[in-house]
């Protein structure tokens, strides 16, 4: 396979990819000889730290250096920096060098004086990786270096570098590469490498290597090994990526409820042989970024094209923030139940039906939808002939005196019946929510169960809901705005719906509502 981070490092400052700020800088300061006794270069994997590391100690050491600051890239010293043979630079990895013995050798080597260079250097990559005690062996050079030596330190981690060693450093704060940037970096060695890859496979490269130079190289090393007429699909699966369009087009059948939809969407992801856990991980960072975007109105720097941003955009607005967490919480929980599940497909088809169905009831709030109430599902189980030991709600006859009305509104009701009720009450919802959002969520997330001489009888699960909604104030509020929506004067009853003990009742609806959405039937 094609090493090609290594091959196209950068080897001056001019072919360092888009970080100008910090390069101007540096150039200046090698070209003034002001270069300062140590630098922190900060930034995420694979922005050029270590690379621009190099060519700083390149630049500060070419016998030949240019105006501009720049290294000839012709001299001895230059040559035996490329190639890691320069005695008067030394760089370590301090993930694997974190010790107080590790920085004391390190410093031993300050107290020479370069052998052919004008600086001794010492690059520390991963600097935050140190122990406490090295960092404090590392201190005091730092207050006191010798003029010719000079640090670099590169971290990924700047939030675990001690201030006292801030303090004694030029910090750069290297920013992660656009998927444009990335893009046209790729376009140009493709080229030179004569390998001719479709625009929409270097752009998965680019989307994929999340602002980093080195990633997107390393992933495009292992499609070269496919040739110039790979598809997509094949450079998708040898690079263990989800088609972001996957991800997008999942979220969009989820925030626009399309429960029936789903099964044939997951059925052809199997077809295609999409690994349903990398599905779960691509699509858990696709739900990440659509939070934040969301969180900040849009106002982050997302290694996206604009049409995936876009895409975005128009998503945000179909769901709230508690949808978005329910839905990655679900999502959470699928991606854990994959380990276990018999069929890797199940925990994602589940989560995404559960989700899409929440959002489905909150387009069509109770009375509005014509999917089947609660009441209607209990008369299929019962057609179906699935026992049960007791009825969801009580076989006590409805209550027959009213709810006290805060209006004292006469007591001349007229008839309803509950299809009529069911046309006018989301209006009733929707005025009640803008006087009290929390009675308009509670009568939403009630069961209209019957409507007949004048009352509405609404069913709930406990005591303490049918106490707020009885409640003078707020049965008055009702009351009044069922007749304000409706132009007939009627009062609401509410009843607690009694669960069977075991849980049979809900097992039993659960099964219809999923006989429902599969299109199978019950087999006795």
């Amino acid at each position: 396979m094609a090493v090609f981070y290594r091959k196209y490092r950068p080897q001056i400052f001019a072919e360092v990819l888009n970080q100008k700020p910090i390069i101007r800088t540096l150039q200046h300061q090698v070209a003034a000889g002001s270069v300062a006794h140590a630098y922190l270069f900060t930034g995420s994997r694979g922005v050029g730290k270590t690379s621009v590391a190099r060519i700083l100690a390149k630049a500060v050491n070419c016998q030949n250096s240019k105006q501009s600051g720049e290294a000839c890239g012709e001299c001895d010293n230059c040559k035996a920096i490329e190639v890691g043979n320069f005695m008067d630079m030394v760089e370590i990895d301090a993930a694997s060098n974190t010790g107080v013995d590790n920085i004391r050798d390190l410093i031993e080597h300050v107290k020479f004086s370069p052998s052919s260079g004008k600086y001794k250097v010492f690059i520390i990559d991963e600097v935050h990786m140190l122990s406490k005690g090295a960092f404090n062996a590392l201190l005091k050079t730092l207050e006191e270096p010798p003029r010719h030596a000079l640090f670099i330190l590169a971290t990924t981690e700047i939030n675990k570098v001690p201030a006292t060693i801030v303090s004694r450093t030029q910090r750069f704060d290297f920013k992660a590469l656009s998927v444009a940037d990335i893009f046209g970096h790729l376009e140009k060695i493709s080229k030179n490498e004569n390998l001719e890859l479709a625009k929409e496979i270097l752009e998965l490269v680019a989307e994929n290597a999340e602002g980093s130079v080195r990633d997107a190289l390393s992933l495009l090393g292992k499609v070269a090994t496919l040739g110039s007429h790979a598809s997509l699909a094949d450079c998708q699966q040898l690079l263990g990526i989800t088609d972001i369009a996957v991800c997008e087009e999942l979220l969009g059948k989820i925030t626009h409820g399309e429960v029936a939809g789903l099964p044939d969407f997951f059925g052809s992801l199997s077809e295609r042989g999409l690994d349903y856990a990398i599905l779960a991980r691509d699509f858990l960072e696709y739900l990440r970024k659509v939070l934040i975007y969301k969180s900040t109105d849009g106002k982050i720097n997302f290694a996206l094209r604009e049409q995936r941003l876009s895409t975005i955009a128009e998503l945000v607005t179909l769901v709230s923030f508690s949808e978005l967490i329910f839905i990655i919480r679900l999502f959470l929980k699928a991606y854990k139940d994959l380990q276990s599940s018999p069929s890797p497909q199940i925990p994602l088809l589940l989560a995404s039906i559960e989700a899409a169905l929440r959002k489905s009831e909150s387009k069509n709030p109770v009375g509005a939808s014509s999917s089947p109430s609660f009441r209607e599902i209990k008369s299929e189980v019962k057609k179906n002939e699935i026992s049960v030991s007791e009825p969801i709600i009580s076989q006590q006859p409805y209550q027959t005196q009213a709810v006290p009305d805060a209006t004292d509104q006469p007591k001349s009701f007229e008839d309803i019946s509950l299809p009529e009720v069911r046309i006018f009450f989301p209006k009733v919802i929707a005025k009640i929510k803008a006087v009290n959002s929390p009675l308009s969520s509670l009568i939403r997330n009630s069961e209209l169960l019957n409507a007949e001489n004048g009352k509405i009888f609404l069913g709930v699960k406990f005591l303490f809901n049918k106490q707020n909604l009885e409640s003078p104030k707020n049965a008055g509020l009702i009351n009044t705005t069922i007749e304000e929506v409706s132009g007939k004067k009627l009062t609401i009853c509410v009843q607690v719906i009694k669960a069977d003990i075991e849980g049979k009742i809900d097992t039993a609806e659960a099964l219809t509502k999923a006989l429902q959405v599969f299109g199978g039937e019950l087999i006795e």
